[in-house]
């Protein structure tokens, strides 16, 4: 009866946050109740028992998007508007336009769930096959397993997707430094006592955490996403907190990180070609290595994206306050 209950409240928290992100006319409620509704989700996730999802839910779903979000929300602000906190409602939409929306989008979801409905169980299904294959994996998660081997080409394209989304930011937006938070910390800005101590105990538990969830990955929830994500986060904090500088140019160890995962996923695959029996195929002796050599350079080429996206510049500095 309670599991009953909380699935139902969850089922329900989950419909309500979403009519109220597409329905409120603030723009910043709308981002904030994005946010709660990544958190929500990823608590969806771990109900059904999927923790490599919720991990990622609640890292990228609803940490660095929500960042993300808040950073473009703050660049779309009248420059006047800014320091006030007032937030403008959009114009209103026609009812025509809404109902006419409504009304495909409805059709749209009836028609994919009736097909869906139609279709006959395979018998053999994708899970069940990579079970059924997973010592041939190199690792004892089945998660990492497809995304890292029986899927890997999958993987990879995502890798390209975030490259070449960070690199249209930067040919479009031209001035995206402005859109960061560079004039946050003003020259009158006194730092609280206790945020030095924070950073100094926060940083290198943040690096702990996503070494550890990259390392674990292999045979438990984690991976590169979800230890890039965790980097990312913290990129953001040493942001925010003016330990981190924009710049307009990117350093070569920057591009190295931004280019490494993908240059790397890459080579690798096509070496299995020569090696093994086709491209993104691995030796079976260095399988669970190449695994994680990947997984580590693919971590550096998420997270630094997503830092620079959400600081609106072309690189990092270090600075000491």
């Amino acid at each position: 009866m309670i599991d009953w209950a909380f699935d139902l409240l969850l089922a329900g928290g989950l419909l309500g946050l979403a009519w109220q992100i597409v329905a409120t006319r603030m723009l910043f409620r709308s981002v904030v109740l994005f946010i709660v509704f990544g958190l929500l989700m990823a608590v969806t996730w771990a109900r059904l028992a999927a923790p490599d999802l919720a991990l990622a839910e609640a890292a990228i779903g609803a940490g660095i998007t929500g960042a993300l979000l808040l950073s473009a929300y703050r660049a779309l602000l009248p420059p006047d508007s800014r320091d006030d906190g007032s937030d403008s409602p959009p114009p209103p939409v026609p009812p025509w336009a809404a109902v006419t929306v409504a009304v495909l989008a409805g059709a749209l979801i009836a028609g994919i769930g009736w097909a869906v409905v139609g279709l006959e169980p395979p018998e053999q299904t994708a899970g069940r096959l990579a079970l059924a294959r997973l010592e041939e994996s190199g690792v004892d998660n089945p998660v990492t397993a497809v995304l890292l081997n029986f899927r890997s080409i999958d993987t990879l394209a995502e890798v390209v997707v975030l490259f070449v989304a960070f690199l249209a930011a930067r040919v479009v937006a031209q001035d995206l430094v402005h859109a960061g938070p560079g004039d946050w910390l003003r020259a009158s800005y006194r730092e609280p006592l206790l945020v030095q101590p924070l950073i100094a105990f926060v940083g290198p538990m943040t690096v702990l955490a996503a070494g550890y969830l990259l390392w674990a990955g292999a045979d438990q929830p984690g991976g590169a996403f979800q230890a890039g994500a965790v980097l990312a986060a913290l990129g953001v904090l040493l942001r925010l907190t003016g330990r981190l500088r924009p710049t307009e140019e990117t350093s070569f160890a920057e591009r190295l990180a931004l280019v490494g995962g993908l240059v790397l996923f890459t080579a690798i695959g096509l070496a299995g070609a020569g090696v093994a029996s086709a491209v993104l195929d691995y030796p079976e002796a260095w399988t669970y290595e190449l695994i994680l050599i990947i997984e580590t350079a693919l971590m550096l080429a998420i997270a630094l994206p997503l830092v620079l996206l959400f600081s609106g510049s072309g690189g990092l500095r270090g600075e000491v306050r």
